[in-house]
């Protein structure tokens, strides 16, 4: 790959969308967000050239080459797709991806609002600083104490259905468990919005899929709520204990991350 190291690549989501079916990725341009309506040719036409002049603007575009796009425009995007092993973080609305490429460099991936922002650094790079300016960290200082509770799987995924009332009613009842309330009121605060890293692998057929792990959590006034899904079989309850934000970090980036990278 022939991009700079620390250089920074800004496209749109019309502009990854073309580049993307530029470099022969044309299902996932599609996946990506609008051509995955039912878009005629003309609108499909529009979203190209408008796409090519913004590309045109930032100097990204190269009529000289097969593609059309800049030798690094199309290396990063290669470089991207191809990818072994990805990170996927999300928090409400935006996301964050790690793109651990096969010769040890990594492209770090930010999208906010309608735009990618892309980074080519160093594969020593401190997970956790990332993490931190990407989901912040609590308002409040950490309460200490808090039991961890389970609750049943079904209540867990009926509570996105209840109203602000009874969700009030709920965390004003003293016969409830203070951490559960405490819970319920930071999931009403977030509007039923849970945050989530994901590891997943790169180029694979269905056949070939392995198990990607996932977590889940909710990022509370003083504290994150993790969600374990371990024992969710066998009792049907999703088991919920607080942490402190950047200790639960250092544990999915120092422990859990370092054993994932190494499998094959």
């Amino acid at each position: 790959m022939n991009l700079l190291e620390e250089k920074k690549i800004a496209l749109s989501t019309d502009e990854m969308i073309v580049a993307l079916a530029l470099c022969g990725y044309e299902d996932v341009a599609r996946e990506a967000s609008l051509l995955k309506r039912d878009m005629t040719e003309e609108q499909i036409d529009a979203l190209a050239y408008h796409a090519e002049r913004l590309l045109k603007h930032r100097g990204y575009w190269n009529e000289e080459r097969p593609t059309q796009l800049a030798q690094e425009v199309e290396d990063l995007i290669h470089a991207m797709m191809k990818a072994p092993k990805k990170i996927r973080c999300v928090y409400g609305q935006y996301a964050l991806l790690f793109h651990h490429l096969a010769d040890g460099g990594m492209i770090v991936q930010r999208f906010e609002g309608m735009d990618h922002m892309f980074t080519i650094i160093n594969h020593n790079s401190d997970y956790v600083e990332h993490l931190i300016d990407f989901y912040g960290l609590p308002e409040e200082k950490p309460t200490e104490g808090i039991a961890p509770f389970a609750i049943e799987r079904e209540l867990f995924d009926s509570l996105d259905t209840f109203t602000d009332e009874e969700m009030d009613a709920i965390c004003e009842d003293e016969g409830h468990p203070i951490s559960f309330r405490s819970f319920l009121k930071d999931f009403q605060e977030r509007h039923a919005v849970l945050d989530s890293i994901t590891f997943m692998f790169g180029e694979e057929t269905e056949e070939d899929q392995r198990d990607e792990p996932v977590y889940l959590f909710l990022r509370g006034k003083s504290c994150v709520w993790v969600l374990d899904y371990s024992f969710v079989t066998e009792r049907d309850e999703i088991d919920v204990y607080s942490v402190e934000m950047k200790e639960y970090l250092k544990l999915i980036t120092e422990e859990e991350l370092p054993a994932w990278l190494e499998r094959n």
